[in-house]
């Protein structure tokens, strides 16, 4: 039941924003933006717990899916807009990597999760250099 309640609210979250923002594309792309790395990162987070329930690993999964639906979403213009490196390596590490590790975990595939963490850690390397100046950039848009 949780988990109903929290995808409803991201659903109306996203609704609600699009429809504020109509005439702002760049808000929409900054939360799409902004909340599939959120969502994508805790979902991580809580899959590398020690202990963790069938259900939180329901959960992770289920908020790693909104995450890349939202990725979906970012265009590279808009991310070209912070970092000229930013759009290839969000699309080539980012994206791509949480595509293949949740393939990965959805086909029992060791290798193709291993090649989505490798993505993710080429993702986390620049994303850990540029966040700041990228975040310092977001905030003053």
């Amino acid at each position: 039941m949780p988990l109903l309640r929290y995808l409803i609210w991201a659903w109306l979250t996203i609704f609600l924003l699009s429809a504020c923002s109509a005439d702002k594309p760049d808000q929409s792309q900054k939360f799409y933006f902004l909340e599939s790395l959120a969502l994508i990162e805790n979902a991580g987070r809580q899959l590398q717990k020690p202990t963790i329930t069938a259900d939180e690993v329901k959960q992770a999964l289920a908020s790693m899916d909104e995450g890349i639906k939202l990725a979906f979403q970012v265009e590279a213009k808009f991310l070209d807009q912070f970092d000229p490196r930013l759009a290839k390596n969000y699309q080539r590490y980012f994206v791509k990597g949480v595509e293949s590790y949740r393939l990965g975990i959805e086909a029992s595939d060791s290798e193709e999760q291993q090649e989505g963490l490798k993505r993710l850690s080429q993702w986390a390397a620049f994303w850990s250099e540029a966040q700041t100046a990228i975040n310092a950039k977001l905030q003053a848009q």
